[in-house]
């Protein structure tokens, strides 16, 4: 029998994302995964742009990236100058926790 090369390659593994350069205040949450840290870092990129010099604006800056990234995963709600501030949540009807918990078991997660 013969074999190759390519059949005994193992099939390569999915890498995380890269971890976010540095910015004040921005710390992955103990129970964050690297995919929503990585996300929560570019919605600061993306939002915000570079990294501000102000120690108060960059504490500011990462409180909005937990608001939107709570907002969007967990369905929580803020008030409306929170949300508005992060870009989220504007005209979202209420979520209870009941309505989370059954989407979740919908989709299959514990």
């Amino acid at each position: 029998l013969h074999s190759t090369a390519a059949a005994a390659a193992p099939a390569a593994a999915p890498r995380s994302p890269p971890p976010p350069p540095p910015r004040p205040y921005l710390t992955r949450q103990p129970s964050e995964t690297a995919r929503a840290f990585a996300e929560r870092a570019a919605y600061l990129r993306e939002r915000f742009g570079p990294p501000p010099a102000d120690e108060l604006a960059a504490m500011r800056q990462a409180a909005l990236s937990m608001v939107w990234q709570n907002s969007r995963q967990l369905g929580c709600r803020y008030p409306a100058g929170a949300e508005e501030r992060a870009g989220c949540g504007a005209g979202r009807p209420l979520a209870t926790g009941a309505a989370i918990e059954g989407e979740m078991r919908a989709r299959g997660a514990r």
